[in-house]
């Protein structure tokens, strides 16, 4: 029997994907979906067979009344959705259960964006800490906070550089985004200082930007994960005393520091990577501080 035939339709749909992280996200809401519907722990034990219309409808209804966000109930939907064509394609389902459930509108509402932006008092706080600390797990660990945000990047964008993505003398780095998209971001020169730094430590052997450490300060030339990145920003926030923050705070503060900065929104939207200009509006954190301002000025 060919690999092929052993394949479920959530395994084809997941192959369909172009980023390896959008396959990690959605396999993890497959299985979610997968105990939802058949109470089996993992998508690939499922019998796709068992997709039709009133049963996702009410899937929906149950991730509602979970609280999830309208957003968040749409990408659930999104992934069933996909299932459902690979099951249509597979024969599983006939064409008119397909559908009804390609049919199926997306949720509607919005809910408060969850993160924040910091200051640039404490963004140089916590590079400083790290500058400040012995060792070339520190240096390392500098330069990731000041990448992540000096290019504004997702947590697994900054695991996948290359030290060959790295343009020291146009000042730019190459950076791989969702869906395959490669873009070029110019560099600010503190930011090449920095990431300089590291390289006196690092070498200028071929392989990952930013390398593993073992015990010891010892560098291997093995890439660090997006875990790896998520959980330095958060040991580091934590010893430099900062107020809570997440990568993505680092990603949106990019965002908003070059719309205070008078950028256009379809710049900072290319810069991001973002497919959709209504995405990067969501990283915008301007209009937080203006409507704080203006309900403490109301006159009481």
């Amino acid at each position: 029997m060919s690999l092929i035939t052993k394949q479920t339709a959530s395994d084809i749909y997941l192959l369909s994907l172009q980023s390896k992280q959008s396959r990690v996200t959605m396999a993890s809401m497959l299985n979610i979906i997968a105990f939802k519907l058949a109470k089996k722990k993992s998508h690939q034990d499922v019998d796709w067979s068992i997709l039709h219309y009133e049963k996702i409808l009410m899937l929906l209804s149950n991730l509602t009344d979970e609280g999830k966000s309208p957003a968040t109930i749409n990408v659930y939907l999104s992934a069933v959705k996909g299932v459902a064509k690979e099951a249509w394609r597979k024969k599983l389902i006939d064409v008119e259960s397909y559908q009804h459930i390609k049919e199926i509108k997306r949720i509607k509402g919005t809910r408060s964006i969850k993160g924040r932006a910091l200051d640039l008092a404490e963004l140089n706080t916590l590079i400083d800490y790290c500058m400040a600390q012995d060792g070339v797990i520190a240096m390392r660990d500098a330069a990731v906070v000041a990448l992540v945000y000096g290019a504004g990047l997702r947590r697994h964008e900054a695991a996948g550089l290359l030290l060959s993505d790295l343009d020291v003398n146009e000042g730019t780095i190459k950076v791989l985004g969702k869906g395959n998209k490669e873009r070029i971001n110019a560099l600010h020169d503190r930011n090449l200082d920095i990431i300089q730094t590291w390289l006196d430590e690092r070498g200028l052997a071929p392989g990952p930007l930013f390398l593993r450490a073992r015990k010891g300060n010892r560098l291997v030339n093995e890439p660090i994960s997006g875990q790896t990145i998520y959980d330095i920003i958060i040991r580091r926030y934590k010893e430099a005393g900062l107020k809570r923050l997440t990568p993505h705070d680092l990603r949106r503060t990019f965002a908003t520091k070059l719309l205070e900065n008078g950028e256009d929104v379809f710049l900072v939207q290319d810069l991001m990577g973002h497919s959709s200009v209504e995405t990067t509006k969501n990283y915008d954190r301007r209009a937080d501080s203006a409507k704080k301002k203006a309900a403490k000025a109301l006159p009481f």
